[in-house]
């Protein structure tokens, strides 16, 4: 065994383009002997070139420069076509300079001559190396850009606002939860035309206010969209590139939209206001009772002496109406009396109690009631829950006609549409003037009235949250009025016979 071959050989796959066999054979001589061990796929056509890379890229291509039917350029254009980046060698027995650099601007990495193949072998290593070094470079490459693209998928995912910018202010990144918060589009980012204190006024401060601002905690602070709109927002600073000199640092700031979470506070500060005025409105009926007692017996004795034909007419129009204030007492203590828990409910027995309430202001109004009862069942549910339903479709009903009309209600035994489940349908039908479909889109939102200062905005809302608690549905038609036709609104409730089967099962 001789010492060459106790030397460890490196690995080489070669793509040898030469018609010669001597040639291929003196040239595999020369790589074994400087410490290769080659791997040679010979070709001389270039159908088999190409036939030769399709079984699998080579690690380089030496390619004879004249050959009977082929030739090195040609195989030079095979190599740049085939999408791998192939270390590529013209080699030659005679080539001009003129040729040799003709090659080299059209892709290829070196040239030798046949007589030079002692030049051959510093040539292969410099060309495998650099195309180790491109290939690496290549990877890492395509790692750093699936990794930014992973990154860019995340931040575009949470759903809280990133926005990044320059320290003069100015955005240079938004991510897409900020974009659908703020409202403009990408493109102005990337036009850098946008500063963070156009945004957000708590933003509009030195570069060192923000800075000390990154080591305290998220603070409220009021955003304006791109429609004008301001939008409470819960804002939290960062910085990056800490290492870098000031001016050239950026600020990533996180926004989060605080909007629902302010409605939904404002809804559970009114809801508050309203149930201590009812309770307020409870106290202020059952303490009523007492002295309505009183007057009403001291009528029953005036009665009781000689009076005359007038005084005694008189005494009774006072009868009737302490009897009239006797009842609505009655009704505000039983509305505000509410359930614990759920229990049997004649839905027909509460609309009574509710139109008892509405008595005065339907008469007042000239508004006729028009009743058609076919429920058999009682329901099993919240009776001060489903009461509160019917107080606010009667009375958004009401409202609708300040100057007379008709209101149908009607209750039905059915079966929902799609489950199948047995329940209760109450309709409350209007002769007012109707809604828009704008109006009809936003009805069942909190705070969204057609009243003015005179609504809350919340008795729809609360109605559809109570329904959904009872597994039920609430659905509306409106027609506007329009040249003198009425208009019509019908507010359609199904209520499951039983939505708590579990409770009643109890009781």
């Amino acid at each position: 065994m001789s010492a060459d071959e106790l030397v460890p050989r490196r690995q080489l796959l070669l793509l040898l383009v030469e018609d010669n066999q001597d040639d291929a054979a003196l040239l595999e001589r020369h790589l074994r002997r400087n410490g290769f061990a080659p791997s040679i796929t010979r070709v001389e056509t270039a159908a088999e070139m190409v036939a030769a890379i399709a079984a699998g890229p080579p690690d380089l291509v030496i390619a004879d420069y004249n050959l009977p039917n082929f030739s090195g350029p040609a195989a030079l254009s095979i190599a740049r076509q085939s999408g791998y980046d192939l270390p590529f060698i013209m080699m030659s027995g005679a080539i001009s300079e003129e040729t040799a650099v003709e090659s080299m601007r059209a892709g290829a990495q070196d040239y030798v001559t046949k007589q030079n193949v002692a030049r051959l072998i510093p040539v292969v290593e410099r060309e495998l190396r650099e195309a180790a070094a491109r290939k690496s470079r290549l990877m890492a490459e395509r790692a750093l850009a699936v990794s930014e693209a992973r990154f860019h998928h995340l931040v575009d995912a949470m759903p809280l606002g990133l926005l990044i910018s320059q320290s003069s202010g100015l955005i240079t990144y938004a991510n897409a939860a900020a974009e659908r918060l703020l409202g403009f589009p990408p493109e102005q980012v990337l036009r850098g035309s946008i500063t963070l204190g156009s945004l957000c006024g708590a933003l509009d401060a030195p570069f060192a206010e923000l800075e000390h601002r990154a080591t305290q905690e998220p603070f409220e602070a009021t955003c304006t969209t791109s429609a004008g709109i301001a939008v409470d927002v819960l804002v939290g600073i960062a910085f990056l590139d800490r290492e870098q000199e000031a001016g050239q640092r950026e600020l990533a700031v996180f926004i989060a939209d605080l909007s629902h979470q302010k409605r939904s506070e404002e809804v559970l500060r009114r809801t508050e206001k309203l149930a201590v005025a009812g309770r307020l409105a409870a106290s202020i009926a059952h303490e009523i009772n007492n002295p309505l007692a009183a007057i009403t017996n001291c009528l029953y004795l005036v009665q009781q002496t000689e009076l005359s034909d007038l005084g005694r007419s008189y005494l009774e129009i006072a009868q009737k109406e302490l009897d009239r204030v006797a009842q609505i007492t009655v009704q505000t203590l039983r509305f505000h009396r509410q359930s614990s828990r759920p229990m049997p409910t004649e839905t027909s027995e509460l609309i009574e109690t509710v139109l008892a309430l509405f008595e005065s202001r339907i008469r007042r109004q000239g508004i006729q009631i028009h009743r058609r009862y076919r429920q058999t069942s009682p329901i099993f549910a919240y009776e001060g829950e489903v009461r509160q339903v019917i107080v606010n479709l009667l009375g958004n009903a009401i409202d609708a006609m300040p100057g007379g009309g008709h209101i149908t209600v009607r209750t039905a035994e059915t079966h929902h549409p799609v489950t199948e489940a047995r329940g209760l349908a109450l309709t409350v039908c209007d002769s007012g003037s109707g809604m828009g479909e704008e109006t009809i889109a936003h009805l069942f939102e909190p705070f969204y009235s057609t009243k003015g200062i005179t609504g809350t905005g919340l008795g729809l809302w609360v109605s559809k949250e109570i329904v959904d608690r009872h597994h039920g549905n609430i659905r509306v038609r409106s027609r506007k009025s329009v040249d003198g036709n009425p208009g019509r609104t019908t507010f359609r409730v199904f209520l499951p016979i039983d939505a708590f089967p579990s409770q009643s099962a109890s009781q």
